[in-house]
């Protein structure tokens, strides 16, 4: 008899089992906004999942997907799900749908999402029982709407009980997805914007932006905010280039000599009145000295390798160096030359991206046009520069646009008389400062 009781208690539990697994299996109808979906029960664990992009669809929601991820969105709020096929093992089936974030299961063509862990997340209101399930995001409501002028672009600001989606249906024409609001018209005196009018309708309420056809727009999505923008984003202004002039030698290093002549007192008259000139129209200018000092040249290539534009000036003291002007740009890269320099410098020369490198080197285009520029503006006075290649440590260490200029031969008997007269040097300064600005104007 006992054995007859237990018998049967135990046929009662697997009968019971049986109908529970069945019933979990069934799928249900499942009411999403005004769709009907269908929710369905992955290994019969009890959480439900439906197909992700109706779903999205019948909510207004944003939704993307690639093999490996899938995210759903409400304005700011963003669902990210891991993508896995439904593995033969109920245990790994199990702790994949039981994870935080649960993962999202590619069965056949379609993504499923779990539903309960979704309308949670986005604040929708989920209910159900053993017939059928539904998902409602309630109605927003507009709260606030403000106008702003920020970096040159009107930013219309909507605030709103809970987070919503908008939708560019036109130019100047956008939905807000689900959001209640009473007709009405509000005034701006923005950059573009005259006015907005507010009309309901049956999936949200829309927003015409009046006076901005022509313009471009793009909304962004804050907590419980969505912020349209109308018009082109200011450029953000590129820091003044930074030039450093370098009048050569200075204090007991007199340089090239001839009688009174003195190579540290002629570059430095130029290189003071070049950076006047500089500042004067709004330049930042750098001298490795302003005054009849010896700095050394270590300290020279320091403030070189922060130029943009950097020149060295002097005057040759060679005998075999012939008359006239001089401009002598570097050699080349050696295992000296600080490495995102000689980097930049090989890069650029390839056609790297010049904007990310030419923080760190000009191109080899560029210093042809300063020097181009150089000997341009000298011809205007009247002088014909000759050009070489040196490989002077200063210009080393600069990896901007940078040069060595010799005024002229301390030998020479014209190059010393425009050396001696202040007009002569004057029309220098002028020419070496107006060369600095052609070239900065072509580059920026």
């Amino acid at each position: 008899m006992v054995l007859k009781r237990q018998l049967f208690i135990i046929i009662i539990i697997i009968i019971a089992i049986i109908t529970t697994t069945v019933t979990a299996q069934e799928a249900k109808p499942l009411i999403v906004g005004g769709e009907i979906l269908e929710a369905e029960y992955p290994g019969n664990f009890g959480i439900s999942y439906t197909e992700a992009k109706s779903f999205a669809q019948a909510l207004g929601l944003t939704y993307w997907h690639d093999d490996a991820r899938l995210i759903v969105g409400l304005g700011s709020i963003q669902i990210r799900f891991p993508i896995s096929t439904i593995p033969k093992s109920r245990s790994t089936l199990k702790k994949i749908i039981s994870a935080n974030p649960p993962h999202a299961l590619r069965k056949d063509e379609k993504v499923l999402i779990p539903i309960r862990y979704t309308a949670k997340a986005l604040g929708c209101i989920y209910s159900g029982n053993e017939n059928s399930l539904r998902v409602v995001l309630p109605q927003a409501k507009l709260l606030n709407l403000s106008l702003n002028v920020i970096n040159g672009r009107d930013v219309i600001s909507l605030k709103f009980d809970r987070n919503v989606n908008v939708v560019e249906r036109a130019p100047g024409h956008w939905l807000l997805v689900g959001a209640r609001a009473e007709e009405g018209m509000k005034y701006f005196s923005g950059l573009y914007l005259s006015d907005v009018r507010i009309l309901p309708g049956p999936y949200g309420a829309e927003i015409f932006l009046d006076g901005v056809s022509g313009w471009p727009e793009e909304a962004a999505y804050f907590p419980r905010e969505t912020r349209i923008f109308v018009g082109r984003k200011a450029k953000k202004k590129l820091p003044p280039p930074l030039i450093v002039i370098d009048p050569g030698h200075g204090g007991d290093d007199y340089g090239a000599t001839y009688g009174n002549l003195y190579e540290k007192n002629i570059v430095l008259t130029i290189a003071k009145e070049m950076a006047e000139l500089l500042r004067s129209r709004g330049y930042n200018v750098l001298l490795t000295r302003t005054k009849d000092t010896d700095i050394s040249i270590f300290e020279r290539a320091q403030q070189a390798a922060k130029a943009d534009v950097f020149i060295s000036i002097h005057v040759s003291g060679s005998p075999l160096v012939l008359a006239g002007p001089s401009i002598y740009t570097y050699t080349g890269t050696d295992n000296s030359t600080p490495v995102f320099t000689a980097k930049a410098r090989t890069l650029i020369a390839g056609g790297g991206y010049r904007q990310i490198l030419k923080r760190f080197a000009a191109s080899p285009s560029d210093i042809e046009q300063f020097v181009n520029k150089i000997e341009a503006e000298l011809g205007r006075i009247g002088l014909s520069a000759k050009r070489g290649r040196t490989p002077l440590y200063l210009l080393e260490r600069a990896p901007g646009a940078s040069a060595l200029f010799e005024v002229g031969s301390i030998y020479n008997s014209n190059d010393r008389a425009r050396m001696a007269n202040s007009a002569q040097l004057s029309a220098y300064a002028q020419a070496l400062a107006r060369a600095i600005i052609e070239f900065i104007g072509v580059t920026r």
